[in-house]
C-alpha cells in the first residue's frame, strides 16, 4: 500500500512540474514581450548591419582562439603577445563604435530584466515558504482594480 500511495505522490509531483513549466513559458512569452528585449533585437541586428563591426568581431574571435591554443599548449606568453596586443587593440576600437555600444547596454539592460525577474520570483517563494502568502492580498487588490 506504501508503493501505491508514493507513485500516487511522485505523478502528482509530475504534474505540478509540468504545470510550472507550462507556466515557465508563458513567463518568457512575457519577457519577450519587455521594451529591453525589443531594444537588444534592435541593437543586434544594427551591430550585425556593419560590415565593420562584423569583420572586426571575427578577428578578434580567431586572435583568441589562437591565445587560447598556445595557453592550451602552455607556451610563454612571449611567443604570443603580439596576439594579445592586437586583441586589446582591436576590442578597444570595437568598444568605440557605436553599434557595439549600443548592443552592450542593450545585453546589459537585458541581463539586469532577468536578475530582477530572478530575485522577485525567489522573494516570492521565499515568502510563502515562511508562510506569509501575500497572494490573498493581491487577490483582493487585483478584484478591487477589475
Amino acid at each position: 500500500m506504501q508503493t501505491e500511495d508514493w507513485m500516487r505522490e511522485s505523478e502528482d509531483v509530475t504534474l505540478d512540474r509540468n504545470e510550472l513549466w507550462a507556466e515557465t513559458e508563458e513567463l518568457a512569452d512575457l519577457i519577450m514581450q519587455a521594451p529591453e528585449i525589443q531594444a537588444f533585437h534592435d541593437a543586434e541586428a544594427r551591430l550585425k548591419a556593419n560590415p565593420q563591426a562584423l569583420s572586426m568581431m571575427n578577428r578578434l574571435r580567431e586572435l583568441q582562439e589562437q591565445i587560447g591554443e598556445f595557453r592550451a599548449r602552455n607556451v610563454p606568453p612571449m611567443h604570443f603577445v603580439h596576439l594579445m596586443q592586437e586583441s586589446e587593440s582591436l576590442l578597444e576600437k570595437l568598444e568605440t563604435l557605436p553599434e557595439v555600444a549600443a548592443f552592450q547596454r542593450a545585453q546589459t539592460d537585458v541581463n539586469d530584466l532577468l536578475q530582477s525577474v530572478t530575485s522577485r520570483l525567489a522573494q516570492a517563494v521565499l515568502q510563502r515558504v515562511d508562510g506569509n502568502d501575500v497572494s490573498a492580498a493581491h487577490a483582493g487588490e487585483d478584484t478591487d482594480a477589475s
